[in-house]
């Protein structure tokens, strides 16, 4: 028995890659996490609770799958659930980047969950550009009977004339003890809300009607929850400072009657540590007595905020019926972020959306993001098993040296600010004559290191970066080979990269690249495969991401 037992150790062991891992943020596996919860971009927040699991949802602008959702069991361990939009997303063409005016950096913003007892709901912005009249934004919505889905197909919801809703981020509420449902927005300078029917499906009230919440406080990002009989309404308050910057700032209103009268303040702004944008988020009340506040940072240049925006998580601590947030280090009575602080929720598992990949599975995993709508006949896990097989697509239009015209570009978001290794190992037996590969990372500049085959057969090493629309393209070596080890390192925005022959030594080509924040949209970090005519593929055998962040158990 006892050698049956060892022999099983043996076994569970081998299928073990990497344990457990901390980093410098997040869970750090004392009982404590350190700001940023997540450091990537999954911006817009809003979170609800379904039993003992934490969902979160999250812009993804024109990238498809689209409204990502997170979970959690502690607030600070996520991982992926699902997404509201699959791919493709068939039922709009807007997603096509065949669209003259396209999605970019646009499309979905900013939702907000919501739960009538039977369902649960997501409501957010969607510009769809162009729209007349009534402006480029339109109010959307999809119900699910469970957080893990399926979701329905997005219907836009109007004011009660049938007039668009010309705003972003919407807020939800569904009053379970006065059977009443709620919208809050913000437009023309007032936050205001709105009754909406209890299936959710219709607002009652036109525009400038409604409950006026706030016109000294106001500004995007409204949520309404309820909290010991009292009604509060969150949004993100915008001033500028002596040099004429927008500064975001958490207000809060409350009233004992969702009629009002209401009252408000600030509660959350720069500093200690922080210059920028510390503001839209979520308010989660616990069991244990304890509230939290999950929100987006944004910081600094353009430099430093090439991430998007990180996620943080910060207590709140109630007082006479206020909630203040982090820690007010400069007494002025308005909070700011906390950098290390206890966990809501102990003994879990230390835990992050998933970034390695052996493509063993027949759906693709849910870090994988398209630019625009992919084209399905293009790629495949299944014609070769273990494999992501990616065909070659031909540009969208003239432009055919600018990766933004070209379909089917595939990546994940980076992970972290430092010590970022990304590898891949590329099967190159399916090129044709004439086909380009890569391996991207784009942020607001799309930067590769590729490979072109000429008609001879021959494989020329490519280097690009600078302007999308016209790029320099840096000619290197011509390599004889059936397969190749690509690799990128990013450290606090600054990416470098690297082939390898063989696997084991990796020589660097191409310049360092700074990557810049951009649209709202996060930097990614994936593979591309283009030709005049569609013909040649690349088969991908894995992906590994080593990041300085936390980093839940790897099976193989």
């Amino acid at each position: 028995m006892k050698r049956f037992l060892i022999i099983l150790i043996i076994i569970a062991s081998q299928h073990i890659i990497t344990a457990q891992q901390t980093g410098s943020w997040g869970d750090q596996g004392d009982g404590t996490y350190k700001n940023p919860i997540l450091q990537t971009n999954y911006p817009d927040n809003d979170v609800i609770r379904m039993r003992d699991t934490f969902y979160m949802m999250s812009s993804t602008n024109h990238f498809v799958p689209g409204m990502v959702i997170l979970k959690s069991t502690d607030l600070v361990n996520w991982e992926f659930s699902n997404h509201i939009m699959n791919a493709p997303v068939d039922y709009d063409e807007n997603f096509s980047i065949t669209q003259k005016r396209k999605l970019t950096s646009r499309g979905n913003w900013a939702g907000s969950f919501g739960y009538n007892g039977e369902e649960y709901f997501a409501y957010w912005c969607y510009n769809k550009r162009n729209i007349k009249p009534g402006g480029t934004h339109i109010i959307v919505y999809s119900k699910a009977k469970t957080m893990e889905g399926p979701w329905s197909i997005p219907k836009e919801i109007t004011w009660a004339d049938g007039s668009h809703i010309n705003t972003t981020d919407p807020g939800v509420f569904w009053d379970l003890e006065t059977k009443k449902a709620w919208i809050g927005l913000w437009t023309h300078g007032e936050v205001r809300i709105y009754p909406m029917t209890w299936d959710g499906t219709e607002i009652l009230e036109n525009k400038g009607e409604g409950i006026l919440v706030t016109n000294t406080y106001q500004g995007e990002a409204v949520k309404i929850f309820k909290y010991e009989n009292m009604y509060y309404v969150s949004n993100v308050y915008v001033e500028k400072d002596t040099e004429g910057n927008r500064l975001r700032m958490g207000a809060i209103q409350r009233s004992k009657n969702i009629e009002g009268p209401w009252e408000g303040r600030l509660n959350l702004e720069n500093g200690n540590g922080t210059n920028r944008n510390p503001a839209q988020g979520t308010y989660i009340n616990l069991e244990n007595g304890t509230s939290w506040f999950l929100h987006q940072l944004s910081t600094g240049t353009p430099q430093e905020r090439y991430m998007g925006r990180p996620q943080f998580l910060e207590p709140v601590i109630w007082k006479d019926g206020w909630p203040n947030i982090g820690i007010d280090t400069d007494g002025n009575g308005i909070g700011e972020v906390i950098w290390q602080h206890k966990k809501p929720i102990q003994e879990n598992s230390i835990n992050a959306p998933a970034s390695d990949d052996n493509f063993d599975g027949a759906i693709l995993g849910m870090q994988w993001n398209w630019r625009f709508n992919p084209d399905m006949s293009k790629w495949s896990l299944t014609e070769r098993p273990g494999f992501l097989r990616l065909k070659s697509s031909v540009p969208s239009s003239s432009k055919n040296n600018s990766l933004d015209e070209l379909p089917n570009i595939i990546g994940q978001r980076l992970m972290g600010k430092y010590d970022n290794v990304m590898t891949t190992k590329i099967d190159l037996f399916g090129m044709a004559d004439g086909q380009e590969i890569g391996f991207h990372i784009s942020s607001q500049l799309n930067n590769a290191i590729a490979l072109k085959k000429d008609k001879s057969g021959r494989l020329q090493l490519l280097f690009r970066s600078g302007k999308n629309d016209a790029p320099t393209i840096q000619k290197g070596k011509l390599l004889d080979t059936k397969e190749i080890w690509f690799q990128a390192k990013v450290t606090d925005g600054l990416a470098t990269f690297f082939y390898s022959l063989d696997g084991k030594k990796f020589k660097p080509f191409g310049k360092e690249v700074r990557l810049l924040f951009t649209g709202f949209t996060p930097c990614m970090v994936g593979f591309y495969c283009l030709n005049s005519e569609p013909k040649g593929f690349i088969d991908i055998d894995w992906f590994k991401y080593d990041y300085d962040g936390p980093k839940g158990a790897i099976k193989d």
